[in-house]
């Protein structure tokens, strides 16, 4: 049962901050949505087999994928350190994975041969207000 908890809490938040940064991208004109730039930096990737289109569902699973493991690490954490899940530790945690997000962003665009053009100071912003709705919103589910 925890199990489902941590799965359904890291899908929700996925998608909370999914939305987020799909409104973000829509309201600055900017490329900000994660699934669509994992798939330009995969397709723009020396690996030969590696061509996904912008929309292409490896995006997508790669993001969804990211955020069970935030969410499973999350909870190993709590089951370690014996911590009370709250708003406070969820929180906490959200601030973590935003800086975690912005490092992670920021060696793949670094490493990409040809990343993305997109301004990088409003990406990581919003990437890392996206991570705490994507805390806020898992919450509800792991407590």
């Amino acid at each position: 049962m925890e199990l489902l908890k941590v799965l359904v809490a890291g899908i929700v938040g996925t998608v909370m901050m999914t939305v987020f940064s799909y409104l973000i991208s829509r309201l600055r004109s900017q490329q900000f949505r994660e699934p669509k730039l994992l798939n330009m930096i995969l397709r723009r990737s020396n690996h030969e087999h590696m061509n996904p289109s912008n929309n292409s569902v490896i995006g997508w699973v790669v993001h969804f994928s990211i955020g069970i493991i935030l969410m499973t690490l999350f909870y190993i954490f709590h089951l370690i350190f014996s911590f009370d899940i709250s708003i406070i530790s969820i929180g906490a945690y959200g601030i973590f994975a935003g800086f975690l997000a912005i490092l992670s962003w920021h060696i793949m665009f670094y490493i990409s041969a040809r990343p993305p053009d997109i301004s990088l100071k409003e990406f990581y912003i919003q990437l890392f207000i996206a991570h705490l709705l994507f805390a806020l919103g898992a919450v509800a589910f792991i407590i």
